[in-house]
């Protein structure tokens, strides 16, 4: 996907590390703007149409976090948001939740940056009708149908993924899922990435990579229905908050 024409916001407090990210934008002919604080990117937010905000986490004034948290989020020209820090003090699950697509670490090189921003500007349907890159665990999950699924607390939808209840353990990295709702004529299966796994809260979030062939344009639908503002949820608590009853679960590879 080309970046020409794409307008980008920048936030960082170091000056070196705007002016080599905007270099690397301008050199893609994106529309590049700058700012040193959160408080300062609203201001430029306020008045200008952004397709995408690159932001640091940790910044003086107002940090990455309460600047997403003070994002239109339910707004349908919302600009896609990612995290590029050199810290690990904040939780993927935490950054999934606020809406962030994507998360990147200081020291980076030019392609991986360009590369993110070019991924989460792809459409849904792009994105997920490409295959990815095949290998990692199996996850195979017997599910009730959609609705008491997500009542029960069992899985939960979000833009880019989904949370899962899991009780056995299973760490982050590539996934091959296939999940199974009772009345359903196709599962809803293709590749993901584990982001994050909570084994004592035996929980999971899964970014989408792709979708089968198949149950593509229903899934897209499912997701459509009932993906909430985060990307991918922290938790499945969209209906009752009771613990789920144990899952049938298969796990192979």
């Amino acid at each position: 996907m080309k970046l020409k024409d794409t307008t980008v916001l920048v936030v960082d407090d170091e000056p070196m590390l705007l002016d080599i990210f905007s270099d690397w934008l301008r050199e893609e002919d994106c529309h590049v703007w700058t700012a040193g604080d959160g408080a300062a990117a609203l201001q430029i937010l306020r008045d200008n149409h952004l397709d995408v905000i690159v932001s640091d986490v940790r910044m003086p004034v107002m940090d990455g976090v309460a600047l997403v948290k003070k994002l239109p989020m339910s707004s349908p020209n919302q600009p896609k948001v990612i995290f590029i820090s050199g810290f690990t003090d904040l939780e993927p699950r935490e950054a999934y939740q606020l809406g962030v697509e994507a998360l990147l670490q200081k020291p980076i090189e030019r392609l991986q940056f360009v590369g993110a921003i070019r991924n989460v500007l792809q459409s849904r349907e792009e994105r997920w009708s490409e295959p990815a890159a095949q290998g990692g665990l199996s996850l195979h999950i017997a599910l009730p149908c959609i609705s008491e699924a997500i009542e029960q607390g069992r899985i939960a939808f979000g833009r880019g993924g989904f949370c899962l209840r899991c009780s056995s353990p299973i760490g982050e990295g590539p996934v091959r899922f296939d999940l199974e709702f009772e009345g359903e004529e196709v599962s809803f299966a293709g590749h993901g990435v584990v982001r994050w796994a909570e084994p004592e809260e035996s929980m999971l979030g899964v970014e989408i990579s792709d979708l089968d062939e198949p149950c593509r344009e229903w899934a897209l639908q499912l997701i459509t229905t009932h993906a909430g503002l985060s990307y991918i949820p922290r938790a499945p608590l969209f209906g009752s908050e009771r613990r789920p009853r144990t899952m049938d679960m298969t796990f192979l590879g």
